[in-house]
């Protein structure tokens, strides 16, 4: 009915409707510089007309929803652009690290101490029987060594803490998949009821940008507002109210580095975003360069020991070795189902050493063969008998029945580089012992087998690269990953802005437009009030007609 009082509720509306959308407007206001807020507007509709006297009647208006205004397409991008700046950023960090160990730049790296150290064999060349130039050669092969172990002993400490940043990551993934299974229920029951959370949906969000910074991650969003979340390509982490932990275990056949694993398969290789794929990709560089360090101590271990075992000593000394024999690196694999192991590992024939890595697989618990791991080709095989001596390439080795006989298709691998930083060390104590002659008769004056030795610095042992080429290789490597994740990291940082103005432009808040709205909604106000003045007016002159 169009009436006084009908005018009245209309104006109450009003009020009431704009009181609530000043709220909207001063939330906004308050929340301008939170991170991941966005922006709200409430949404004013007319109530229902009523018929008078054959017209349509206004009741007034309500607020009906308050919108969010979000874009999921410019969500999905920002994320997946955090996720790969921040893999860059993890990357970057770690292989600077990687170049430190090996920067040369002080003129006390390893390669400042190869060349001492090949300066002196040319020295005992030039002097063959001087005393102080054996002693000089045995003081700079120590200090080679040295490096080497102290580069090795730094490698496994950064291992251990690339596990351990591995460990916090995958503690972080699940405790950010806990809180959003969270959110995901306290959305579905605020949402069901036909109210929009929109609050909750925006801590879900920062949640999952915080998640896809550590991990690759891909969202779905069903009909009651909760989001399914999955991993790596398609592993589940959050489904409705319930959680999937990842978690980590030691991996058998690189200890180096944990496995993460999701419902019982390993993920590692699956993970292709976030911080966590920046660390695996610098622990993998880090373990490139490592191996490479194994192989350079391997193979000049080899080379010396092979020439100084040829010549002769000023007491008469031959056949001895320069540096101490590396130990021979064993390790089951982690698919065996058998009882046997593998042990008495040593090296009997420095000539025969081909440096590569070797596997003995069983193909039945009777029989073996050992192929080699860097050429594929089956070097030999045999029956088993358990504790008789096995030896391939300068390398001999027992496998024994421990719990039981290996099972068909177990398998061991054979490494003499695995640790062969670790275990450099020089065996010759005593500098009469140094062999520079080639000949028993040759001593004291004979050089031959020092020049030989003087003469290792060039020759291109080391998988076809001299010692000071192949360890410049290293350092060239690392340097050019250093650059890459450099750039990537620069440019990851202009995308992530691009789109983060992109997305503060349609859900980002604008205080210039809030305080424009602010006015606007004052005045309505201030009109609605007006509206219930002057009706109360008419009502006085109503009551006061005589």
């Amino acid at each position: 009915m169009a009436s006084l009082n009908s005018v009245l509720d209309i104006a109450k509306t009003a009020l009431l409707s704009t009181e609530k959308a000043i709220n909207v407007t001063s939330h906004n206001i308050a929340n301008a510089n939170t991170p991941g807020y966005t922006r709200q507007e409430a949404v004013l509709t007319p109530q229902a007309p009523v018929m008078y006297g054959g017209l349509m009647f206004g009741t007034g208006v309500k607020v009906v929803d308050v919108k969010r205004y979000y874009d999921n397409f410019q969500s999905v991008q920002l994320r997946d652009s955090y996720s790969s700046l921040s893999k860059y950023e993890s990357l970057e960090e770690l292989v600077k690290k990687l170049e430190g160990k090996f920067n040369d730049f002080s003129g006390s790296g390893l390669s400042a101490s190869l060349g001492a150290f090949f300066n002196s064999i040319s020295d005992v060349a030039n002097s063959p029987s001087s005393y102080g130039e054996r002693s000089t050669l045995l003081s700079n092969a120590s200090v080679l060594a040295q490096r080497f172990n102290d580069i090795d002993s730094s490698i496994r400490l950064d291992f251990s803490n690339i596990n351990n940043e591995i460990k916090s990551n995958v503690y972080q993934v699940n405790t950010y998949a806990s809180q959003i299974a969270g959110l995901n229920k306290q959305i579905a029951t605020v949402e069901i009821a036909g109210t929009s959370a929109n609050d909750l949906r925006d801590q879900r969000d920062t949640l999952l940008k915080g998640l896809s910074e550590i991990v690759d991650i891909s969202t779905v969003e069903n009909s009651t507002g909760q989001v399914d979340v999955t991993v790596a390509g398609g592993f589940a982490l959050v489904a409705g109210y319930k959680t999937f932990t990842i978690e980590t275990e030691v991996n058998n056949d690189n200890p180096n580095i944990l496995n993460i694993k999701s419902s019982g398969t390993v993920i590692n290789s699956r993970i292709s975003g976030g911080s966590l794929r920046g660390v695996l990709d610098g622990a993998g560089y880090f373990q490139e360069a490592y191996d490479k360090l194994n192989m350079l101590a391997a193979s000049l271990t080899k080379e010396m020991n092979v020439q100084h075992g040829a010549g002769y000593g000023l007491d008469g000394s031959t056949g001895l070795d320069f540096f101490s024999p590396p130990s021979v690196y064993t390790a089951p694999s982690s698919f065996n189902t058998g009882g046997a192991m593998i042990n008495g590992n040593s090296i009997t024939d420095f000539s025969q050493l081909t440096l590569d890595d070797y596997e003995v697989r069983f193909s039945s618990p009777a029989a073996y063969t050992i192929v080699n791991k860097g050429t594929g080709a089956v070097v030999t095989s045999g029956a088993y008998a358990s504790g008789s001596p096995i030896t391939v390439d300068g390398i001999s080795f027992t496998i024994t029945d421990n719990s039981g006989a290996p099972a068909t298709g177990d398998s061991f691998t054979l490494s003499v580089t695995k640790n062969a930083a670790r275990d450099l060390s020089v065996d010759i104590t005593d500098p009469n012992r140094i062999a520079a002659a080639s000949t028993a008769a040759g001593v004291p004056g004979d050089n031959t087998n020092a020049l030989a030795m003087a003469g290792l610095k060039d020759n291109a042992a080391t998988e076809g690269s001299t010692f000071l080429d192949y360890y410049n290789g290293i350092v060239t490597d690392i340097g050019v990953v250093v650059n890459e994740a450099s750039s990537n990291v620069e440019a990851g940082k202009r995308v992530a802005e691009q789109l983060q103005t992109a997305r503060d432009s349609t859900s980002g808040v604008s205080m210039e437009e809030e305080a424009v709205n602010l006015v606007r909604l004052q005045r309505a106000y201030q009109a609605a009030a007006k509206v219930i003045s002057t009706v109360d007016q008419m009502f006085d002159a109503l009551f006061n007609i005589r």
